[in-house]
């Protein structure tokens, strides 16, 4: 064979390979796209099943259209059409452009509002690495209401992109601008709302670890009679397994709020935190349970026969759940206010070893061990006290037939407040710990302490009466300054303060 033949044979090669390529690629990602949404539907705990209602495989292209069905109510779909090119370029072997495709009035709304663009597209490239990128785009838009045209509904749009590499771990982030809905003087918005995630992904969702977290700079709510305001908002959820056992968590953050309503004065608060986890859940029966949900939902029954249905498997589940042992833990609940903090923190845990088929038992509450504790600055209780304290001695004077000067109120309210809290710490309820008052209670064994002192004999003595207050005499008219030596009013004053 000469060398011109030698070259031709070797072109026609590779023109065979190129055009042999799309063919090849298109008839992969048939195989990869039907065998993720077989996975998908035979997944017991995923509420979603998908199908394919059309795949048209071509040589260099193909078009598809998958159906997503909701599976507790299979007439709740949508159909999502996908425009594949399985032409490789440099980076990557095939290109899916896909659009849900709506119908009926749903369509008719997004029309209205997008002005006929798609609502929502997804642009997914396979590269040859064996990661998956997929970029999703909503487009902004600002319209009156179709309900209340005098209401405007403005959306800022949506991106993001969400990436699966070949050993099914994804990472994905959205951001939305914002979204607010505006009507007379009436408004509320969202601001800047960004959420992001990183989850490992194999099995079923039950056994998925990662985390996903929320961000929004600020929300307001703004109306005739009260004004809302919160900014640095951060909420998080992620879990973890361990053998068989499941770690559920939840976090929420708001850097700082105020309230205002008419005739009251506005509230302020910052550095509010709840941070919470439920460990040792059994994913056996956690399964078990999503399994015996998903076919529930499937049978035609009555609403009172389906309520009886779901308690029943609820109940079975919680009798499950219990012999894993679990655990909750409140690792923080906080806030901080002008007026002084509160922070609390708690754990309940549950001995299910060895545990016998019990219903609601008394024997149940032994294996309950519960610790709690609780720190709230002076001021801010007295400040709380204040408000209840206050309307009851005026809600007195004023059945006693006296009208006690502002002085003389908050003064006798003061008084009151001191006595409370003088009777709490002699108690034990209360521990003072310089300007701060710290509660710790402990449940172990079907017996509670708190602060060290058992609950019965603590709450046996709390609510004795305490010294009856006394108005001062000098700034007080006599009739005033007499009411509280009165036995039936100070007697009256007492009771409704401690209420």
């Amino acid at each position: 064979m000469n060398k011109v033949k030698l070259v031709a044979a070797c072109v026609g090669i590779l023109a065979g390979a190129a055009c042999a390529a799309p063919w090849y690629n298109g008839l992969q990602t048939e195989q990869k796209m039907r065998a993720g949404a077989e996975g998908l539907g035979a997944d017991k705990q995923s509420p979603v099943a998908v199908s394919y209602t059309r795949f048209d495989r071509g040589w260099l292209s193909s078009v598809a259209v998958t159906r997503v069905t909701l599976k507790a109510d299979p007439t709740v779909y949508v159909d999502v059409r996908h425009e594949i090119s399985h032409t490789p370029d440099r980076t990557s072997w095939v290109h899916v452009h896909s659009v849900p495709q709506w119908t009926g009035e749903l369509k008719a709304r997004f029309d209205y509002y997008f002005d006929g663009k798609a609502a929502l597209t997804v642009d997914t490239v396979y590269n040859y690495d064996g990661t998956q990128v997929s970029r999703f785009m909503s487009p902004a838009f600002s319209k009156p209401l179709q309900e209340k045209p005098e209401t405007t509904l403005s959306w800022g749009g949506m991106s993001g992109t969400l990436s699966t590499d070949a050993n099914a771990h994804w990472i994905g982030s959205a951001t939305m601008p914002s979204l607010a809905v505006e009507g007379g003087d009436t408004q509320a918005e969202l601001s800047e709302l960004k959420i992001d995630g990183a989850w490992d992904i194999r099995g079923t969702t039950i056994d998925w670890q990662g985390e996903t977290r929320l961000g929004l700079a600020e929300f307001r709510f703004v109306a005739p009679v009260q004004q809302i305001a919160l900014q640095n908002i951060a909420g998080s959820f992620y879990q973890r397994t361990e053998g068989n056992s499941l770690l559920i968590g939840y976090g929420l953050r708001v850097g700082s709020g105020t309230s205002a309503h008419a005739g009251a004065a506005s509230q302020t608060v910052s550095n509010a935190v709840l941070e919470i986890e439920f460990d040792k859940l059994d994913k056996r029966s956690l399964s078990k349970y999503l399994a015996d949900l998903g076919n529930a939902e499937k049978l035609h029954m009555a609403p009172e026969a389906r309520g009886r249905l779901m308690a029943q498997l609820a109940l079975s589940m919680g009798a499950d759940l219990l012999r894993g042992s679990p655990e909750m833990h409140l690792k923080k609940l906080g806030v901080e206010t002008p007026a002084g903090a509160i922070l609390a923190h708690a754990s309940i845990a549950f001995d299910g070893s060895n545990m016998p088929d019990l219903q609601l038992s008394p024997e149940l509450m032994t294996r309950i061990k519960a610790k709690a504790d609780l720190k709230i600055s002076g001021t801010l209780l007295r400040t709380q006290l204040q408000q209840q304290v206050r309307s009851k001695v005026e809600l007195t004077l004023s059945q006693q037939g006296s009208l006690g000067t502002e002085e003389n109120i908050r003064a006798m309210s003061e008084r009151m407040i001191e006595e409370q809290l003088k009777g709490f710490t002699d108690a034990g309820l209360l521990r003072a710990s310089g300007g701060d008052f710290i509660v710790e209670a402990e449940f172990a064994a079907g017996r509670m302490l708190v602060n060290g002192v058992p609950a019965n004999q603590l709450f046996g003595g709390i609510f004795a009466a305490p010294p009856a207050p006394t108005m001062p005499q000098d700034k007080a008219p006599k009739s005033e300054a007499a009411l509280p030596a009165s036995s039936s009013a100070a007697a009256e004053l007492r009771t409704n303060a401690l209420r």
